[in-house]
């Protein structure tokens, strides 16, 4: 870390609470205290990049007719990230925690998207979940896991074995993926050229349980996504069900079994496993009802609000 995030200074005077100003100022105040320069015009890049995403979400099923997530948060995230893992050896590896619902997911493909369009075609940006690493369904029964997201129903010395890969010039790298809807894998997906920038999303990316801390520890830079638990249940249902209803009831849980799914595991989770991770972030993310962020800190340095005051 550079120094705390605050808005002291001419650049980011303190704006009304909940404002927009508020929330923009707030990412660019703690993404330039972290160390990257936004001073320079960014207009054209944005507009571009503002179109781009607009088309990820509309291919992703979300309404991207409220461009202020984008604006406020992705864009200027992203060209964050490219500035720090430009001149880089080997990939600059981000991570994306937070609980279940929290939308990891949607910002790490926003991102990349962002990220591939801004160095179009000299650098390659993956963007992978740690879901892809989920063992099989018959495998977990067979360990005595009657529901997937726990601690070991993921297949850690696979997630060793890419990162190894991610850092091996000679190695192929074999990308897992995993259809959570059907809840089985799918196949390998083969890259044939090695990313510049990978963004590694999932409620167990930053934990440093056996196994899971191999991943922890090669992270470049780590986000959280800090989301208030029934907000979690909200958002985390109501993606459950738009899944069944794109599908046609082929994927995804029914309200019944998503219930169960969320008291016997989701829920418990995000206490026990999730939320200590935010302790090991480099930024961390307040959002809330609307997807706007509050607040936004580093645990390594001091917490700051967008009315400017220190707490």
């Amino acid at each position: 870390m550079t120094g705390p995030l605050s808005f002291s200074g001419a650049d980011h005077p303190p704006a009304p609470a909940g404002s927009q100003q508020a929330r923009t100022g707030l990412i660019q105040a703690a993404l330039m205290d972290l160390g990257t320069d936004h001073d320079a015009d960014h207009g054209a890049i944005h507009d571009r990049l503002r179109l781009i995403c607009i088309a990820t979400l509309r291919d992703m099923g979300i309404d991207p007719s409220d461009t202020s997530y984008l604006d406020d948060l992705i864009l200027p995230l992203a060209l964050f990230i490219r500035a720090r893992a430009r001149g880089r050896t080997g990939a600059y590896l981000v991570g994306i925690g937070g609980g279940p619902g929290a939308g990891k997911t949607t910002m790490s493909r926003l991102l990349a998207r962002c990220l591939q369009e801004i160095d179009r075609p000299a650098a390659t940006c993956l963007s992978l979940s740690i879901d892809d690493f989920y063992r099989a369904r018959e495998d977990r029964l067979r360990m005595g896991f009657k529901w997937r997201t726990l601690p070991g129903t993921h297949d850690t010395d696979r997630i060793a074995d890419f990162l190894s890969a991610l850092d091996d010039n000679g190695a192929t790298i074999a990308v897992p993926r995993y259809d959570l809807g059907r809840d089985e894998p799918l196949p390998d997906e083969p890259l044939i050229a090695r990313p510049a920038i990978c963004l590694f999303d999932g409620a167990m990316v930053g934990s440093t349980l056996p196994g899971y801390e191999v991943l922890a520890q090669r992270l470049d830079f780590f986000i959280y996504l800090d989301v208030p638990t029934p907000l979690l249940r909200r958002w985390r249902f109501d993606r459950e069900r738009k899944l069944r209803q794109r599908s046609g009831g082929k994927s995804g849980f029914p309200l019944r079994r998503m219930q169960e799914f969320w008291r016997e595991a989701l829920g418990p989770s995000i206490d026990k496993w999730v939320r200590p991770n935010a302790q090991a972030a480099d930024l961390v993310l307040k959002f809330d009802a609307v997807r706007a962020v509050t607040a936004a800190y580093s645990p390594k340095t001091m917490r700051i609000f967008p009315d400017g005051v220190e707490k």
